[in-house]
């Protein structure tokens, strides 16, 4: 998980805040945003069909004789990041006059990926739902794209070499986690979200996880298996985590397994399963059925910028608290309490955020929340403490960004459990751990101290 972020322009952002962004005119269709980039790049992934929306802007400037715009190397695929190049690249596109855009105060001439730019240059492609956006937000605020290399968390706070060879490591942000990898944050800790993707890669594609993992393969059957400790206890000598640690602790071990972990994050059909894992009843399903439960208990039918809210929530902190009943007495009285709402489902949202805080990364989860209910408060109506830690985190918002709308309901999917998907892991049993590998892992790196 990443940490709390600066953002370049803190003080800006903050005025522009400050001053309110008002929620947009209700657009006509073609001009409905999808994307909107000018003011804080999007990360959409370099496999998503925004990327192939890149590739195809570029042949159609090509085309028109604008080889000249960037939008990203030449010998390298589309990154998927939507900044100032591909906000460049649809004003020039709308200059030589693609999508009709040369009607006044079309907001492709400002750059803005509107439904008219995208089926001008996707032609019959559908236009990105408000699932696929939700993904979308999600992935610019983690960061860690398919092919990316995995992030080791085990001391994520640091570490120091002290003396007689002593590691000193720290880590409150996420002690949980061990390794993390892709788009939705897979950790191979408590959630053990890694082992269920290699486990089903191994009955469905045996050859490909051997010739990522090479020498380390025969690690995995160790990996499936090794204990994970009590749910929310992660410190101390769990097998699970002596074994992530003496592979994190052996630089041709970590090698080999950043470098798989890379490889797969490439494969389609390892995507496709990474993606069938976050939607059975025991990732995502049954916290995003709860939430659902939850909005509907509040008279709320979820709306699109609801299920991205979701969605956030259950990627870096879980399902909704409970019990149900109680949660929403108090959140109706929040709600009515919410002086300055534009949008009973932004107040729900915010009265949400306030009442279930991230037990380590308060300010940084606090910051990603503004997101989801900044359009939905006239000016002036939020408390400036709650727009800074927005405006030093990552300046996005549902509404601008994404053009999710709350006037929009979402139907809930219904989710299939892991067995349906052939997606059990094998029971955790005892001895998974070499005693080499518990002797390479540091006592401080198994229990770390919270601060330097």
């Amino acid at each position: 998980m990443a940490s709390l972020r600066d953002c370049a322009r803190p003080l800006l952002w903050l005025s522009l805040a400050l001053s309110g962004l008002a929620l947009p005119a209700k657009a006509e269709p073609d001009e409905a945003v999808v994307l909107d980039a000018r003011r804080y790049p999007v990360f959409a992934g370099r496999y998503s069909v925004f990327a192939t929306f890149q590739a195809r802007l570029r042949e159609k400037l090509d085309d028109c004789g604008r080889s000249d715009i960037e939008i990203a190397p030449r010998d390298a695929p589309p990154t998927g990041r939507l900044g100032p190049e591909t906000v460049e690249a649809i004003k020039a596109l709308a200059a030589c006059g693609g999508a009709g855009a040369q009607a006044e105060g079309s907001l492709a001439r400002e750059g803005v990926l509107t439904e008219r730019v995208w089926r001008s240059v996707m032609g019959d492609a559908p236009i990105p739902d408000a699932t696929l956006r939700a993904h979308t937000m999600v992935l610019s605020f983690e960061g860690t794209d398919f092919g990316d290399r995995p992030e080791w968390n085990l001391c994520q706070d640091g570490m120091r070499q002290g003396p007689r060879g002593r590691v000193a490591c720290f880590n409150s942000s996420d002690p949980c986690s061990f390794l993390t990898w892709g788009p939705r944050g897979a950790t191979a800790g408590w959630g053990r979200e890694i082992q269920h993707i290699l486990a089903a890669l191994e009955q469905r594609n045996r050859a490909l996880l051997k010739s990522a993992f090479g020498s380390e393969y025969a690690t995995l059957a160790r990996f499936y298996r090794a204990k994970s400790g009590q749910p929310n206890s992660c410190t101390g000598p769990i097998p699970l985590k002596i074994l992530v640690c003496s592979i994190w602790m052996t630089p041709e071990r970590r090698n080999i397994w950043e470098n798989a972990l890379q490889i797969l994050g490439r494969d389609a059909q390892v995507r496709e399963i990474y993606d069938q894992l976050y939607s059975a009843q025991e990732f995502d399903g049954l916290k995003m059925k709860a939430f659902f439960e939850l909005w509907n208990a509040l008279g709320l039918p979820p709306s699109e910028v609801d299920y991205a809210f979701f969605l956030d929530r259950i990627t870096h902190l879980g399902g909704p608290p409970g019990p149900a009943p109680e949660v929403a007495e108090k959140m109706r009285a929040c709600i009515a309490g919410e002086n300055g709402a534009i949008s009973r489902h932004g107040a729900a949202r915010r009265c949400l955020a306030r009442m279930q805080l991230h037990a380590t990364q308060p300010d940084y989860r606090s910051g990603r929340d503004v997101a989801y209910y900044l359009d939905a408060y006239r000016e002036g109506a939020l408390p400036e403490q709650e727009i800074k830690l927005w405006a030093a985190y990552m300046t996005l918002s549902a509404v601008h960004n994404f053009g999710l709308r709350d006037e929009q309901p979402v139907r809930l999917v219904a989710a299939p459990t892991l067995r349906a998907l052939g997606m059990e892991l094998p029971p955790e049993a005892d001895g998974q751990v070499l005693p080499s590998e518990i002797a390479r892992c540091p006592v401080s790196v198994l229990t770390p101290a919270r601060a330097p």
